[in-house]
């Protein structure tokens, strides 16, 4: 039984134990436990009909490639996650109080799954993160953008063609549309981790740079591709900024700008990072520099000399992105496929494997800790007692 605002649904194998359920049907049962509000409202909007369908609950899953369904299910109460096959935290920000913790900990059944998915970095997850006396004993399986997690989504991947290739690209037309030298779209103006606002003022004070968003001074439509790239087509190049310097830690600021047919600027993950994941020669990294003047002189001379410039986009002669649009990143914890991965695991685990996972330790948390090697790009980071202006983390 799931609560949505005063109403309860009710699952049709409510007053059925598990085995019965199984003996009629392969069915595996997953629930939700909390769910972003903001999700309600956002697959209620017109323009994301077709989203609607991700908050009816309870709701079957046909899983290819399996004899199993799911259903999925969605609640509030603790005492409701009893006998599920699997519970699903998402990054709910400030409702999980150390007391709901405890309640629903009490409520855990034997051989259970507990499955942590977030598309955020550690720093802005603090929604999935157990209290001290938990972090040992919570989670069994991690769904994340980070390579080493049980189940890896990240915002984009670069596929070379092999050996059948499109017909070759002509790069001049990434020139032709380039008026304006340099963008920086961004809507959480105090980042937790690093002085990302100031890093862009003084690179402003050697390069012109327009600045988008609630941190700049014109708005843009964040849902609207055909909005943004009418704003964002005529640079040349983009600061990819992230909020967070993590480990794989590479958002759609990132793929979107080589998208749209610009050279992102980036800080975020390391640099081989980048290296690994992303088109080879596609990005500027702050490590690549021994000086924030160096990263501005490079800009420069690659705003006077086209061929160099083009460098950048030779990749495109070599393979193909794949990204993943920013709204469906945020609902990807809803999505159908989401839970065909997570029963696949069920079907394939140990039923006596009860191994849990401090995610919140060194190998997640502690994959945060500079924006690069260079001394210059590390004095933006924030003093471990930084305390904010702002208590939202989002502002």
């Amino acid at each position: 039984m799931a609560l949505i605002g005063n109403s309860r649904i009710f699952s049709p194998y409510e007053n059925q134990p598990l085995a019965v359920q199984q003996q009629e049907k392969c069915v595996k049962n997953i629930v939700f436990f909390g769910l972003r509000q903001h999700w309600l409202t956002f697959c209620r909007f017109p323009e994301f009909a077709r989203y609607k369908y991700l908050i009816k609950f309870p709701r079957f899953i046909e899983c290819p490639g399996t004899n199993c369904s799911v259903l999925l299910n969605y609640t509030k109460e603790p005492r409701e996650i009893r006998n599920y096959d699997a519970v699903v935290f998402t990054n709910v920000y400030q409702w999980l109080t150390p007391a709901m913790w405890d309640w629903v900990h009490g409520n855990r059944t034997e051989g259970q799954k507990w499955v942590m998915i977030t598309e955020e970095s550690p720093l802005y997850s603090p929604g999935v993160q157990p209290p001290p006396k938990y972090e040992n004993t919570t989670f069994d399986w991690f769904d994340s953008y980070k390579r080493d997690s049980d189940f890896v989504h990240p915002y984009g991947v670069f596929q070379p063609y092999g050996d059948v290739k499109p017909p070759e690209e002509n790069l001049r037309k990434f020139l032709q549309p380039k008026k304006r030298l340099l963008a920086w779209m961004g809507s959480h103006c105090e980042t937790l981790q690093w002085n990302r606002r100031q890093f862009v003022d003084d690179l402003a004070k050697m390069v012109p740079i327009d600045k988008y968003g609630k941190c700049g001074t014109e708005e843009v439509v964040w849902n609207n591709d055909d909005a943004i790239m009418a704003v964002l087509g005529k640079y040349k190049f983009y600061l990819s900024l992230e909020n967070s310097c993590c480990d794989d830690y590479i958002t759609e600021k990132f793929w979107r700008a080589l998208y749209m047919g610009m050279v992102p600027v980036v800080v975020g993950a390391p640099l081989e990072h980048y290296n690994k994941f992303a088109p080879p020669n596609s990005f500027i990294h702050v490590d690549q520099f021994d000086s924030l003047t160096d990263l501005a002189v490079h800009l420069l001379e690659l705003n006077g000399n086209d061929e160099k410039y083009l460098e950048y986009f030779k990749w495109r002669r070599e393979g193909r992105l794949i990204s993943f649009g920013q709204e469906d990143q945020y609902v990807r914890p809803l999505k159908n496929a989401t839970h065909c991965e997570v029963l696949k695991k069920i079907l394939r685990a140990d039923p006596q494997d009860q191994r849990r996972l401090h995610y919140f330790g060194e190998s997640w948390v502690g994959s945060c800790k500079v924006c690069g090697r260079k001394k210059w790009i590390n004095s933006y980071m924030h003093p471990k007692n930084y305390s904010r202006q702002n208590e939202d983390i989002w502002a």
